[in-house]
């Protein structure tokens, strides 16, 4: 008899399930594309269950993404015997061609829409790797014991909007997966995508952009967020679908560079029942990317990656420099339209560091943006894929030369976010309250005013700054900011400094240390290889020399 667990244990019932595939000696990363493929194969065919239950009829190939003999319902029952009765070795053989046809399989419906379209972006480029029949038929097993519909149909949250439970349990999958640093660099914590979106709010009809998008955290729940305000609207139910088909085809926009990370943002939304998102496979900062998503986006969400860039950028930005975070930044400052706005993690570093290209980059962004607010999150937020101390910024292009840029940011100090901050992330007595982030969402100084032609403006919730400040919050002048060269750190604004020393624990100290033995390794390959090609060239300069005599 088919299970039907909630949330709470689904995530952990998933994971049990990819389990499975240790058997079979497959690498980690292995693993999930694989399983990610298999329960997209038993989820889809649920949903197609249930359209033919509505349609009083069966569903014609023509009309499928998934054609009735890779149906999973068909097959994983026996998969071995299904296998052989339509002229196959095994399940394994039968699996891989089902996994080829499907990455090749185009089919268009009478509306002239590619229905086929994600399943190929799913399965293009996947190589089958599962070696053994009893792998596959303990994995489709555990998967029939799941009923996926009823679980779908669940809903939780305020106000009635509807968060997908499955695509919330897949969210819990791949955190597992990056709990043992297989994918953890691409996964921002949901409760920190929550907050950023919450003081952003987006709104109906804006475009929204993540330029590193991961695993799609930001992505989901932007979609979520905007379709709750769709649902809540008091509009008829044709035009509601219409504002739904508009948010998924045209102003959700994605870029992940990384191929199988692509392909699990790419699930994420589908398990959120949105195929249609803009996801792209692409490089956020080539030269080809800075002209097509310039002054593109009314929103940007986003956790760039950081540390120093794994190759040449051929990219030519205004302040070259090989870290990840600040060549994100430029590429951000420059893909906000005119009053669109942002709330991005970066690594703290960048806001302090005293390299010269650094502060210019801070300094342009305070000088010709208006940078509104700078969150400080504690060190480990983002264990185990690192201990850096970061910070998430918010800031604004402005519409015009007319209009305001920075003349005041407001900084709050997160000290917990309801979670150990070591390797194990374990929730805490404050965990309800995600530690001091209710908090500082209930204190964030500003609301959106949307401007007729277009873009916003930052308006305060009151005239007396004192209401937004607490132990945990201050403001910072523009004139302070410019007086210690564009320092955008909160502790060094903080009026309560004498108060309290805190230290670090060493599990922080030790992750920093690494980080900056990454970042020293690196300037020395740089500097070896100048000291090499300088070598070089005075030794063919002799030897040019040489032959002259």
């Amino acid at each position: 008899m088919a299970t039907t667990p909630d949330f709470n244990q689904f995530g952990e019932e998933l994971w049990e399930i990819a389990n499975v595939f240790r058997d079979d000696a497959l690498h980690a990363t292995e693993r999930l594309e694989t399983f990610s493929l298999f329960l997209f194969l038993k989820l889809w065919d649920e949903m197609a269950l249930e359209q033919e239950e509505a349609l009083g009829r069966p569903l014609k190939d023509e009309e499928l993404a998934i054609p009735n003999k890779y149906r999973f319902h068909k097959w994983a029952g026996d998969p071995d015997g299904y296998a052989k009765q339509n002229g196959y070795e095994d399940s394994v053989d039968f699996c891989r061609r089902m996994f080829d046809d499907l990455a090749t399989r185009k089919v268009v419906d009478q509306y002239g829409k590619d229905i086929t379209f994600d399943v190929r972006r799913l399965f293009g480029g996947t190589v089958f790797r599962l070696r053994y029949t009893t792998t596959i038929r303990a994995l489709v097993y555990k998967l029939n014991e799941l009923n996926l519909r009823e679980i779908m149909m669940r809903g939780v949250g305020e106000s009635g909007e509807r968060f997908d439970i499955f695509g919330r349990a897949y969210e819990y999958l791949l955190q597992q997966f990056g709990q043992n640093k297989e994918f953890a660099e691409y996964f921002t914590p949901r409760h920190i995508v929550d907050r950023m979106v919450q003081i952003i709010d987006p709104e109906i009809g804006e475009t929204i952009y993540d330029p590193a998008c991961g695993t799609g955290g930001f992505i989901v729940r932007a979609f979520e967020w905007v379709k709750g305000k769709i649902n809540r609207k008091n509009i008829s139910a044709t035009e509601k679908e219409r504002l739904l088909r508009s948010l998924k085809e045209k102003h959700l926009i994605g870029v992940e560079h990384v191929p199988l990370v692509f392909k699990l943002a790419l699930m994420n939304m589908i398990l959120h029942k949105d195929g249609s998102s803009q996801l792209q496979n692409d490089d956020s900062l080539s030269n080809k990317a800075q002209d097509i998503h310039k002054n593109k986006y009314d929103v940007i969400l986003a956790n760039p990656p950081f540390g120093p860039t794994k190759q040449e950028r051929l990219a030519q930005f205004e302040y070259h420099i090989k870290l990840y975070e600040a060549l994100f930044l430029q590429h951000m400052m420059n893909a906000l339209r005119p009053g669109g706005r942002a709330a991005v993690v970066l690594k703290e570093g960048l806001l302090f560091d005293s390299k010269k290209m650094l502060r210019s980059i801070c300094r342009k962004l305070v000088e010709q943006f208006e940078v509104l607010a700078v969150i400080s999150l504690p060190n480990g937020v983002f264990n185990p894929y690192s201990g850096a101390k970061t910070s998430i910024v918010v800031f604004r292009k402005p519409l015009g030369r007319d209009d305001v840029h920075t003349s005041k940011v407001w900084f709050y100090r997160v000290d917990s976010d309801g979670r150990d901050l070591g390797a194990t992330r374990r929730p805490l007595p404050d965990f309800a309250t995600d530690g001091d982030l209710d908090h500082m969402v209930s204190l964030f100084p500003y609301t959106w005013r949307h401007e007729k032609d277009g873009g916003v403006r930052a308006i305060l919730k009151a005239d007396d700054l004192k209401q937004f400040e607490s132990e945990k919050s201050w403001w910072a002048t523009i004139d302070q900011i410019r007086a210690t060269d564009y320092n955008l750190t909160a502790g060094r604004y903080c009026p309560h400094q004498a108060e309290a020393v805190e230290h670090e624990k060493p599990e922080v100290l030790i992750n920093r240390l690494l980080e900056l033995e990454e970042e020293i390794t690196e300037d020395l390959r740089q500097l070896l290889a100048m000291v090499s090609s300088t070598n070089l060239e005075g030794v063919s300069q002799a030897n040019l020399n040489g032959g002259a005599l």
